[in-house]
């Protein structure tokens, strides 16, 4: 019985511990709707709140990048090299406590063999458009959830007053 990469760890825990999909961010939209009140003001707990299923769908959607290429790039994937890629294709690094969970190993010591710049470079150049399209889609499924999210809060609206 042989044992699991690294790569195939990492991934593991990360689907049992970190999925985060449209319907989940959907979900907390809808739950923000439930509790939305005209005659409380909580703006800035709600968008707080909001802000940060964002992140969190941000997060699992470059952390699912990642994992896609894992396999073909068969990188030694660390929080450092993560984190890198992250930044470099999205322009954000993600979470940090995340991402040391998923990639980080006990007790390791030495560095990663992929940790330099010219690796980090090739691979950028090798799945940008990739990396582009997965950020496009994201956003686009962001920009519809908060669109509904909207028509729900104008609808609630017309019918309080």
């Amino acid at each position: 019985m042989s044992e699991e990469s690294p790569t195939d760890q990492a991934r593991a825990i990360f689907s049992c511990k970190y999925t985060y999909t449209r319907e989940d961010l959907a979900s907390d939209y809808q739950a923000e709707l439930l509790n939305y009140s005209n005659e409380k003001w909580e703006y800035p707990q709600r968008a707080a709140r909001l802000s940060a299923a964002v992140k969190r769908y941000k997060s699992f959607r470059m952390l699912c990048f990642i994992f896609e290429i894992a396999d073909e790039t068969e990188l030694d994937l660390t929080p450092l090299i993560v984190k890198r890629l992250c930044n470099r294709f999205f322009g954000r690094s993600g979470s940090q406590d995340m991402i040391v969970d998923i990639f980080g190993q006990k007790g390791r010591q030495h560095r990663s063999r992929d940790n330099l710049p010219s690796v980090i470079d090739e691979v950028v150049t090798r799945y940008r458009l990739a990396a582009h399209s997965c950020q496009s889609s994201m956003l686009h499924d962001i920009e519809q959830v908060k669109k509904d999210y909207q028509a729900s809060i104008k609808k609630a609206r017309l019918q309080t007053e």
